[in-house]
């Protein structure tokens, strides 16, 4: 039978499992053969085994169980490496694709855009007017812009997607760094492990050792003093009891300890029954993971097989194109050759027209900036009066609410602050005609109803949560920018730069803006429900939806385009009219409002309060009057009781009207 050393020492796991396989067959067997009674010269060799090789083997076996641990500890390290390597390259080969179909979309795009600007200049030797050939190569030059500031993107795309490859190398480089420090320091452990189970075995080998050595000591003793014993009593009866009695001890303890083997047979038979259904199912379970994974393989083969035929199909269409529109570009340019020698003549004459037009223009142009600047001229005088009369009238009001604070009741008057509005009177005294600065600054603070046509609450949450997600596009440059300015001024400098960045242009894209973060959501409910990791994905969805609309304002018919040129350049002008007018009328509105709001409530109180307190006084002062009237007749009165009392008649009464005065004073 293999001993445990050897099994310890063979080179393969799989070798070792067979040895141990081996080995518990075998001690089945021998099992077997002792419960049957048939037990062989080697089976009574293996049972006078020392102790010290038990030990021996004991600890030879519990270190070959520590050196399966760590073996499996080490091997599940490379299979976790392996598993997150294999993930990597799923994710790289996704992205790869998602980059080559995005190329893809981009060259269908171009090519669509660099056609239509092909047959846009056949068009364009068919305008006679100067003024609408200019619009025309105005917005050709305008679409190659577009394609050129794609190409551009797309160029920026892959430098960012490079950038993200250096930092993930880095990164990868940090944790194969991290996985070897651990393996180090796994290996260093174990080492330590081990080295202490080694010395714990060898402890106990050696107290194992000692013990059997002592034990064979006492029993060498023992047995010689039981030999001299056994001589001293060899003709005596006792030694014959004596033996019968251990003759009979030794049979009951051969019983006990068949039944004990058997016992241990069985629970040992149970044990290993066990661990092979355990296996078994490891097995099956292993076998079906194998199984889904070559489906799944199969599965993602046929895909590619797939995407690979609509490649070559859509690779043979766009060929077919080319030389179809490569025929086209040949009979445009002959007629091009055949239409030019016309056309030259024709320019010619035309160039002399145009300049017969040019002086007349230049003529009515002249006269346009003299009736221009006298009507300039009229409008600031007028503008000047009625600013002047304004700003009698605000210091009269401002007079008359100091008066009131002051004298009628008493409190502190707090002169209002004028100086944004004196800025802005300044600035429309300097022209007369155009819009200062600082009406339209409050005219775009006041609300998305002037702005766009999204709250500023809404747009500030957006613009703060795209400012924290996209901080890594900030170049180097900018980020010293930052650096240089205070705090408060570098939120609105990145904030430029970040829709800079993403192809913010003006009020409508930041309305498209908001409206792609907003999706989904009710028009008055003002919470973000967005999560910060789908940021950069609605930024792209953004990008995308920017890109389909002017792809859908570039229409092929000439007439269309050419209405819309003209109804936008018209609307254009009237919208800003329309400005000027909302602003110069707003403006006038301020100049009508310089008394705070507060203010103006404490007048209306103070009007009320006043009212009654006059109505107060007017029934006072009829009281007052009602009282000196009665005072009056009393005076009247009394001077009337003198004279009764003192005429010449009363001394003639029997009783004088004095007497009954006195006895009713008296009483």
């Amino acid at each position: 039978m293999t001993n445990t050393q050897e099994i310890a020492n063979l080179g393969t796991a799989d070798d070792r499992i067979a040895a141990r396989r081996s080995r518990a067959e075998a001690k089945l067997k021998q099992d077997k053969e002792e419960a049957e009674g048939k037990k062989t010269k080697k089976d009574d060799a293996a049972e006078q085994i020392s102790l010290g090789k038990q030990q021996f083997g004991t600890s030879t076996a519990i270190l070959e169980l520590q050196r399966t641990e760590t073996w499996d500890e080490l091997t599940s390290i490379r299979v976790r490496f392996d598993d997150q390597e294999n993930q990597r390259r799923i994710i790289e080969e996704n992205n790869r694709l998602d980059r080559y179909e995005a190329l893809q979309i981009e060259a269908v795009t171009s090519g669509r855009k660099n056609a239509a600007i092909e047959m846009k200049w056949a068009d364009l030797l068919n305008m006679d007017i100067p003024q609408e050939l200019n619009d025309q190569l105005q917005f050709q030059k305008s679409a190659c812009k577009q394609i050129i500031e794609s190409k551009d993107r797309r160029i920026e795309d892959f430098k960012s997607e490079l950038k993200n490859k250096d930092e993930e190398y880095i990164k990868m480089l940090k944790q194969q760094s991290g996985d070897v420090t651990t393996l180090i320091s796994k290996m260093r452990e174990q080492y330590h492990t081990l080295r202490r189970h080694y010395d714990q075995q060898l402890e106990e080998i050696e107290d194992a050792f000692e013990h059997e050595r002592t034990e064979q000591l006492s029993k060498n003793k023992a047995d010689i003093e039981a030999l001299f014993e056994k001589r001293r009593q060899m003709e005596e009866n006792e030694f014959l009891d004596r033996r019968q009695e251990r003759e009979k001890g030794f049979k009951q303890q051969i019983e006990e300890l068949r039944t004990d083997n058997a016992d241990g047979y069985n629970k040992c038979k149970i044990a290993l029954e066990k661990g092979i259904q355990e296996l078994e199912q490891h097995l099956e379970k292993m076998m079906s993971t194998y199984l889904l994974n070559k489906e799944k393989l199969e599965y993602n083969r046929e895909v590619l097989i797939e995407r690979n035929k609509e490649h070559t199909a859509i690779q043979s269409s766009y060929k077919n194109r080319l030389n179809r529109l490569r025929e086209t570009l040949n009979n445009l340019m002959s007629r091009y050759n055949t239409l030019d020698q016309k056309y030259k003549h024709q320019n010619i004459d035309l160039t002399e027209e145009y300049k017969r037009l040019t002086r007349q223009f230049k003529d009515l142009q002249e006269k346009f900036t003299h009736f221009e600047q006298a009507d300039e001229k009229k409008f600031r005088e007028v503008w000047n009066m009625n600013e002047g009369e304004v700003r009698e009238l605000i210091t009269k009001v401002q007079a008359a609410d100091k008066l009131l604070h002051e004298q009628q009741l008493g409190h502190e008057w707090l002169q209002p602050n004028l100086e944004q509005l004196q800025q802005e009177a300044d600035s429309f005294s300097e022209t007369g005609t155009q819009t200062g600065k600082s009406s339209a600054v409050e005219s775009a603070e006041q609300g998305p109803d002037e702005s766009g046509k999204f709250s500023a609450s809404k747009v500030k949450k957006v613009l703060d949560l795209i400012k924290e997600e996209t901080q890594f596009l900030l170049d180097m440059k900018v980020r010293e920018q930052l650096a240089e300015l205070p705090v408060e001024q570098r939120d609105v400098l990145q904030i430029d730069a970040l829709l800079r960045y993403i192809g913010v242009e003006g009020q409508a894209d930041v309305d498209l803006l908001v409206q792609v973060f907003y999706h989904g959501q009710e028009d008055d409910d003002e919470a973000l429900m967005v999560d910060a990791d789908d940021v950069l994905q609605l930024l792209k969805d953004f990008m995308q939806e920017k890109e389909n609309l002017r792809i859908a304002d570039v229409a092929p018919d000439k007439k269309k385009g050419k209405a819309r040129t003209q109804q936008g350049g018209s609307e254009s002008d009237a919208d800003r009219k329309a400005r000027r007018r909302r602003e110069e009328r707003k403006f006038w509105e301020r100049m009508g409002h310089v008394i705070p709001d507060m203010n103006l409530r404490v007048w209306r109180a103070l009007d009320v309060f006043l009212k009654r307190y006059y109505e107060l006084l007017q029934k006072r002062s009829k009281a007052i009057d009602g009282a000196v009237g009665v005072q009056k007749q009393n005076e009247e009165l009394k001077s009337l009781l003198d004279q009764y009392l003192g005429s010449k008649v009363n001394e003639e009464l029997q009783v004088p009207p004095t007497h009954v005065i006195s006895v009713v004073g008296s009483t």
